[in-house]
Order: C-alpha cells, then sequence, then structure tokens
C-alpha cells in the first residue's frame, strides 16, 4: 500500500517505521470499523494507512501521541515540534475525520468502555508500557472489536526466552531490532496473536477469539494479502 510520504521542503525529513505491508494489513483490519484508536502516531504514516477504510465505513480516528518521540530511541528524536509537523502534514487531507489528543494514553480511559471497535498500539514498547497500553484499549474495546499493533516481528516460542527476560523489561523493550517488551505483554495478556511472518503488526479479534486464547480473524484482506496467524 503507497502512503504519502513528507513532503521534500520538509526542513527535516522524518522516516516512517513501519512498512508498505503493515500499512496493507492495518488498511485491511480497519475495513467496517467506525471509531479507531491510535496509541503512538508519531508522523502519521499508520494513520493515513487506516484512514480510507474509516471513512469508507464513515467512522472517525482518535489520535494518541505527545509527539516528543521516545527519549530512549535515537531513531525518534528531533528538534522540537517536528514530529507533531510531521503528524498535521500527513493528515490535512483527513482534518474532518481525525481527532487528535496530545498527551499519555491514559487519555484514552475519558472514553466509555466499549466505545471503540479497533485499537492500535504503537506507543511505548518496554514491557510495562505495553501492558498498560493494552489494559486500556481493552477497556475501549469492553470484549469486542480488533485490538492490534506494532513492532511484533515474531511469536514468543520462537524467541531466546533468555533475550526475552534480559531486554523486554528495558526502556526501550527491544534488542537486534526484535521489540521483546511487545511480545511478552502481548502474549501475556492475550495469548499467541495473529500475525505474518514479513509483517511487524499483530492483532486479536477479541469476539473470534476460542476459548484459550486462539485469537482467530485471519483473512485475505482487500488488498490480496492473506492475514493470518
Amino acid at each position: 500500500m503507497e502512503v504519502p510520504k513528507m513532503s521534500d521542503q520538509s526542513a527535516f525529513q522524518v522516516s516512517d517505521l513501519a512498512g508498505s505491508g503493515d500499512y496493507a494489513i492495518l488498511a485491511d483490519l480497519t475495513v467496517g470499523k467506525r471509531r479507531v484508536f491510535e496509541f503512538g502516531s508519531f508522523i502519521g504514516g499508520s494513520a493515513v494507512a487506516m484512514l480510507p477504510s474509516i471513512i469508507e465505513a464513515g467512522g472517525h480516528l482518535w489520535c494518541i501521541d505527545h509527539f516528543q518521540g521516545n527519549p530512549e530511541d535515537p531513531a525518534t528524536q528531533y528538534p522540537e515540534g517536528v514530529i507533531l509537523a510531521g503528524f498535521l502534514h500527513r493528515t490535512q487531507a483527513y482534518r474532518g475525520y481525525v481527532t487528535l489528543i496530545m498527551g499519555d494514553t491514559s487519555e484514552a480511559r475519558h472514553f466509555p468502555q466499549g466505545f471503540a471497535d479497533l485499537v492500535f498500539i504503537d506507543a511505548g514498547h518496554g514491557y510495562d508500557q505495553v501492558k498498560r497500553d493494552i489494559e486500556i484499549a481493552l477497556h475501549l474495546l469492553g470484549g469486542q472489536g480488533i485490538i492490534c499493533g506494532h513492532d511484533y516481528i515474531k511469536h514468543l516460542e520462537d524467541c531466546d526466552p533468555a533475550l526475552v527476560e534480559t531486554h523486554a523489561m528495558s526502556p526501550t523493550g527491544g534488542h537486534g531490532g526484535i521489540g521483546y517488551g511487545v511480545i511478552k505483554a502481548v502474549n501475556e495478556l492475550l495469548g499467541r496473536p495473529n500475525h505474518r511472518p514479513d509483517t511487524a503488526i499483530w492483532w486479536v479479534d477479541l469476539e473470534a477469539r476460542e476459548p484459550g486464547g486462539t485469537p482467530g480473524g485471519g483473512f485475505v484482506g482487500q488488498h490480496g494479502i492473506e492475514v493470518k496467524s
């Protein structure tokens, strides 16, 4: 899926942190979804990927971010205001369909339980923050809809347990390009999620989930991508 890039006139060229395969899955997951939340928006790449499907369903997107990057991750550090400017530039064509909430993901607790039908998590990546964000997302979803996120490279059973325990609790939750904090939190709270090996998106359909935590929700999306566990 092609996602609009930052203007070449930008003083700072800010790079997306997700790939085209990730964006295509997000576009498919949001088909028919009318109340979508994004925890961690960065410069808007994932928001722009989801918005056409959301708009087609007559829906709306709420984006929550402090737009300061991750102080523990040099790849997300830019001069003040640059990340926010990037997000506003990328989403300017969708202004009537996006509500921007500047702050911590805990702001989502102010919405009623069951308000959302999809929540995408891509904020902090350390175990504690991911666990907290999943709990907030479950409040928003109220046992229905889809919970999903980024930086899930492989399943827990495919990871070295020593590396998981060593790095999951660190501020970035990662090591060597693998988000151990994300992997550990997702599996502990939700069980083994859906994931396509060549992408970094995980997801669980809460309504399709089978007893014992089997995630359900595999499908062939509108972009011709087979999406399954």
